[in-house]
């Protein structure tokens, strides 16, 4: 997936963090895009129980815990230091006499989920592993789980409650309980992933234009940007649009979410009606009428004519080479469009939260709540130490303990050689460190704040104090502030699915299903097919499996 592809460039040329990517460092570096974290609660303890039971209680004797594990791709741990033998592993089992046993560790993720699947099926799984939903239900069916429901409860740091309490309607930890019990903690996916227009304010100022708020602006500084020479090289070498073949995807570089979304259309996402019946977002007349806008604007050469055949890679470079202007991505985006600047100090890019309807709405899809669960064997004799482990590791991650502040220094060292992989976060987390910075800027210090943000803050201050002139501060400022301040913009309204997750037919058929959708989409666009073939599709997916998984999902909803 081309997602995958930026969060592990950005990875490798940017010490940021818990980025995007979910592989950043620490030490200063431990939140952004994925985790970017804010606020710690007091966690105070004031009952007399004894202290090996409370949230951090270390024990008197020695407990093992067997893990098995993805490893990390691209590890920059020094030398001599291994997943498997690091400060990160060293720190959460001298806070808590807790040794760590590897059962195994594959970093090829098809590698780690036939392990996984072997274990499984072989019944012989160690005490705590990250599964995806699948295999999370797969084990929960075969009664291979602990319920973690009053461990949880009794254990969780007020930090990790915090973070799933963060999720109206504990709409994320429900996820991980099945007929009640709390069968596994799930990951958290936080607000913001969606696609924010990015644009060449130098371009709007040199075509004396104003920034666009609905689709018939944006189509005319489309327009604009491809004949009116906004870099003034007297050349007619600037693109449309830019393109991408997925076409829709959530936290997606370059795709038309926005287009659908303005449309009141929402493919790949399951809702409600007006008649109250279950449909599928890329079956919808919205969705015909929204393909029409984007198979004119292709018509007319306002996307990329290109697009089909291009790869990230090649996207990224008409950015880079200051050939392309105006694209949808989103806010982590500042990184990769802060290249424009080597080529030109004067490419201004600014992120905006359209195209809006007809009532000023940025209509969008939040990403799904989560996707991958932490669960621990019930034959586990201490499953009460994983959490434990998941509450010191974040302290660590967040730099809430001093001495974690020292492990790894200024080394930026990825979070997940940490032993627990699973990734933590408050829904706002992005909105809530947008004042932070305003404060910051206001007082010109970041004196006095929580230690992971410190690094972010000081890119704020120095590129704030001479834009542009420091590049991987200037990418920070961009993404962080520039760009996540506008996931929380008052435009902003959340359309939520009725059902995330995987049926049994979607599973068995769901991939011709997507290649069916994809294809018939591209060729409509780019004028191969004709508008109508829309109504083609429609009628093929039903008929091939797209009622079944209706049917299925309706059946799911009503068993709530």
């Amino acid at each position: 997936m081309k997602t995958k592809r930026i969060l592990a460039l950005l990875c490798a040329v940017t010490v940021f963090g818990l980025a995007a990517c979910s592989s950043g460092g620490n030490n200063g570096n431990a939140s952004n895009a994925t985790n970017a974290g804010n606020n710690t609660p007091q966690q105070t303890e004031t009952n007399t129980e004894p202290e090996v039971d409370k949230p951090f209680g270390k024990y008197n004797e020695t407990v093992t815990i067997t893990l098995g594990r993805q490893g990390v791709s691209g590890n920059n741990l020094p030398t001599g230091d291994t997943l498997e033998s690091n400060q990160y592993l060293k720190y959460v089992e001298d806070r808590l006499n807790v040794k760590v046993k590897y059962d195994f560790s594959v970093e090829d993720l098809d590698a780690y989920n036939q392990k996984v699947t072997l274990a499984i099926a072989s019944n012989n799984t160690p005490d705590v592993m990250i599964v995806d939903e699948q295999q999370f239900k797969r084990m929960a069916q075969a009664k291979m789980l602990a319920d973690l429901t009053d461990v949880y409860d009794q254990y969780a740091s007020p930090l990790i409650k915090e973070y799933y309490g963060s999720y109206t309607d504990d709409r994320v930890l429900n996820t991980g309980r099945i007929d009640g019990k709390l069968l596994a903690l799930p990951n958290t996916n936080i607000d913001g992933s969606y696609q924010l227009l990015w644009i060449r304010k130098d371009w709007l100022d040199k075509l004396k234009l104003t920034p666009p708020k609905s689709m018939e602006e944006v189509t005319a500084i489309v327009k604009a940007f491809k004949e009116q020479d906004p870099d003034g090289n007297n050349k007619a070498d600037t693109v449309g649009l830019l393109g991408e073949k997925s076409v829709v995807t959530d936290g997606g570089f370059f795709t038309f979410d926005p287009v659908f979304n303005v449309n009141h259309s929402y493919p790949k996402n399951w809702f409600k009606d007006s008649s109250g019946n279950i449909v599928y977002g890329s079956t919808t007349p919205e969705t015909k009428e929204a393909l029409k806008v984007l198979r004119d604007m292709y018509a007319a050469d306002l996307i990329d004519k290109e697009f089909l055949t291009r790869k990230w890679e090649d996207n990224a470079g008409l950015v880079s080479s200051g050939r392309a202007g105006i694209l949808f991505a989103p806010w982590f985006a500042g990184w990769a469009l802060s290249d424009a600047v080597k080529t030109n100090p004067n490419a201004d890019w600014i992120p905006l939260a359209v195209p809006l309807d007809g009532e000023g709405n940025r209509n969008i899809v939040p990403s799904v709540p989560s996707g991958m669960f932490m669960v621990v064997n019930k034959k586990a004799e201490n499953p009460e130490a994983v959490i434990k482990m998941l509450n010191v590791e974040y302290e660590g991650i967040r730099l809430i303990d001093p001495a974690s502040q020292e492990l790894y220094k200024d080394l930026g060292v990825g979070w997940q050689n940490y032993p627990l992989n699973l990734q933590l976060d408050y829904q706002d987390s992005l909105a809530r460190d947008i004042p932070v910075y305003d404060q910051a800027i206001k007082d010109n210090t970041s004196a006095g704040l929580p230690a992971r943000i410190i690094p972010r803050v000081n890119s704020v201050l120095k590129n704030n104090k001479d834009p542009k002139k420091d590049l991987p501060a200037y990418a920070d400022s961009l993404a962080f502030y520039t760009g996540a301040a506008v996931t929380g913009a008052k435009e902003i309204k959340k359309i939520d699915p009725i059902f995330y997750g995987k049926t049994a037919t979607m599973l068995k058929k769901g991939a011709n299903l997507e290649k069916l959708e994809n294809e018939t989409f591209l060729k409509i666009i780019t004028g191969t097919a004709p508008i109508d073939e829309f109504d083609k599709f429609v009628s093929t997916w039903k008929n091939i499996g797209g009622d079944e998984i209706t049917k299925e999902i309706a059946e799911a909803v009503a068993g709530k």
